[in-house]
């Protein structure tokens, strides 16, 4: 036999086949241990086994060869099928560590329900409700993209007075964000800034100034109060912020229900679907000039716009790719402060259940009021319907809002308003 070894030279080959002619994949794995041939006696480059000198070797017991071919394209699809898990294993990582590194660095207001006696506070959700999440988030318009409040304002402390007052800028949205346990869905409801409420030590005032006088936590104690619901987190949006956001997601889009003109910027809104970039969309969610309702048409349009967000953000896929995850978490971060209190543990966990969360299941709403238009004290405010508020808060943290809106005739941004 060609390549078979001499008796008589021992260490000596003849005839050595080319080692590129077989494949040492090609010796069969199932092959019995014969126990008499000697295990370092098997030549790679021949690929076939070698007889012991003094034993007789019969071929047949070997069996028949495999075909070459059908060994190497199974190597080659195991090797392709481990490099890809290899791939996908390592995107996930990177994506991962991305967005951990930017919400670690996500800017801090302290922990502003340390100084809420317990008592003070609406009780905890039972049943399934208890692992849900709700958020109170304050928008403000700064204009810069730096954190929106400082000092003891930033820490949560009810300090008041001109000095510590004069260092916050107005909120000019509020929204409490119920999300529902599993990313099952989510209720985003706007409170109007110049809703004319109860402010514990305050007398009444509108909501927005219960910020102005005393920062996160008397805000926070002022919802509470007004709706019953207990409030798990505090954010604050600085929508100037959002025009890097919208830049980085390619842009979002918005529908614009009636005209109106914005004369400080010369810009007229049309009835439709608007594609804006991140000025534009600065200019669409600050803009009240010709918004009959004035706050509350401004809060719609700032809900449009959040659904805008999430829509673009779930289309794009952008947050599962390292490379776009920097990009929008680094301007999400910029123009987002949260609590002490969340964990980027905990944010992870959100992220990832937002980032399943289709728009359809998002209820977007305005707490129900009276009329828009009321003016209190030379002021004009907003009166709340305390009537319907009741069961619609406890709906809202109870997860049954949608069939109490339909119940009760509301409808999302009901009452509905340009």
């Amino acid at each position: 036999m060609e390549g078979s070894w001499t008796p008589g030279r021992a260490g000596e080959r003849r005839g050595q086949l080319d080692p590129g002619q077989l494949d040492p994949g090609d010796l069969d794995p199932g092959l019995p241990d014969r126990g008499d041939l000697d295990p370092g006696d098997t030549d790679a480059g021949i690929g076939v086994r070698r007889p012991v000198v003094e034993v007789p070797w019969d071929p047949d017991e070997e069996g028949p060869l495999r075909p070459p071919r059908r060994r190497r394209a199974r190597k080659v699809v195991l090797i392709s099928l481990a490099a890809l898990i290899v791939i996908i294993a390592g995107t996930g990582t990177a994506a991962y560590l991305v967005a951990r590194h930017d919400l670690g660095g996500m800017q801090r207001l302290g922990n502003p329900f340390a100084s809420i006696p317990t008592s003070a506070r609406p009780a905890l959700p039972t049943g399934a409700a208890a692992n849900d999440q709700t958020f109170l988030v304050s928008g403000v318009d700064t204009q810069s993209p730096g954190p929106p409040a400082s000092g003891s304002a930033a820490s949560g402390s009810a300090a008041s007075g001109s000095a510590a007052s004069s260092q916050r800028p107005r909120s000019d949205s509020l929204m409490l964000v119920h999300l529902i346990a599993g990313g099952a869905g989510a209720y985003v409801v706007s409170i109007p800034s110049d809703a004319w409420v109860p402010i514990p030590g305050h007398g009444h005032g509108t909501i927005d100034s219960a910020y102005l006088d005393g920062g996160p936590t008397l805000m926070i104690e002022t919802v509470e109060h007004l709706t019953g619901v207990r409030v798990d987190h505090f954010a604050i949006i600085n929508w100037a912020g959002f025009r890097a956001l919208t830049n980085a997601l390619g842009g979002v889009t918005v529908n614009v229900p009636k005209t109106t003109y914005d004369p400080s910027s010369q810009v007229i809104w049309t009835p439709g679907q608007h594609h804006l970039d991140g000025t534009q969309a600065l200019e669409y969610v600050t803009d009240r000039h010709g918004l009959l309702s004035g706050y509350v048409g401004l809060e719609q349009r700032q809900q449009e716009y959040l659904r805008g967000v999430l829509k673009q953000l779930r289309l794009t896929g952008m947050l599962a790719n390292p490379l776009s995850a920097g990009t929008v978490l680094h301007a999400l971060t910029s123009a987002v402060s949260v609590d002490s209190t969340l964990s980027v543990s905990a944010m992870l966990h959100l992220a990832l259940s937002i980032s399943g969360l289709n728009t359809n299941r998002i209820v977007f709403g305005t707490a129900p009021y009276v009329t828009a238009t009321a003016v209190h004290r030379s002021q004009s405010v907003v009166q709340l319907n305390r009537t319907v508020g009741a069961g619609f808060w406890h709906a809202f943290e109870y997860d049954s809002l949608p069939a109490f809106m339909t119940a009760n005739g509301l409808t999302p941004f009901a009452p509905s308003a340009p």
